[in-house]
């Protein structure tokens, strides 16, 4: 197995665990805080998922800066030009950011859950289709445009689920 195919398999695992647990931790802190308590084994699960994503964000990012060594190293110029390349590794710089402000409760957690569930998608896509004739900035103006959907529909559903019950 040669060193590249080592770092793929870290970064697939690193965004499969990501995604992952992205997705559960916003199941899981829907369904929990529905009653608006968190209870203690709740919290125990949401910080066991919240340590998913953090191992699968530190594998990404070593895996990250890694391929970067690489192709700088192996002289893989239309890689290091690409613009998938380079707004996937802008979306992994905002899950590292988004992590940190969450850490120190600087962004509000409606907020940054939205940027999480969403960058963590994005990275996997644009993982997924490689390289795309779309631009740096269009490539950022779809993530941000997804970031703003997908607040609002974890805002809806948050909303109906804390919806008083009709009898």
């Amino acid at each position: 197995m040669t060193f590249y195919e080592l770092l793929v398999i870290m970064h697939i695992v690193g965004t499969v665990l990501g995604v992952g647990a992205a997705t559960f931790a916003e199941i899981y802190y829907t369904r929990f805080n529905s009653d608006d308590i968190v209870n203690d084994d709740e919290r125990k699960v949401l910080s066991i998922t919240y340590t998913v994503m953090r191992t699968g964000l530190f594998l990404l990012v070593i895996s990250g800066f890694s391929f970067l060594l690489y192709f700088r190293l192996t002289e893989h110029v239309e890689t290091l030009t690409s613009p998938s390349f380079w707004a996937k590794m802008t979306v992994v710089a905002v899950l590292v950011g988004n992590a940190l402000l969450l850490q120190t409760r600087i962004l509000p957690f409606a907020i940054g859950a939205a940027v999480s569930l969403t960058s963590w998608y994005v990275a996997l896509i644009l993982g997924i289709i490689g390289t795309t004739s779309a631009t740096y900035v269009e490539i950022l103006v779809y993530y941000v445009i997804a970031i703003v959907l997908v607040g609002f529909s974890l805002r809806f559903i948050r909303a109906r689920i804390h919806a008083p019950k009709k009898i």
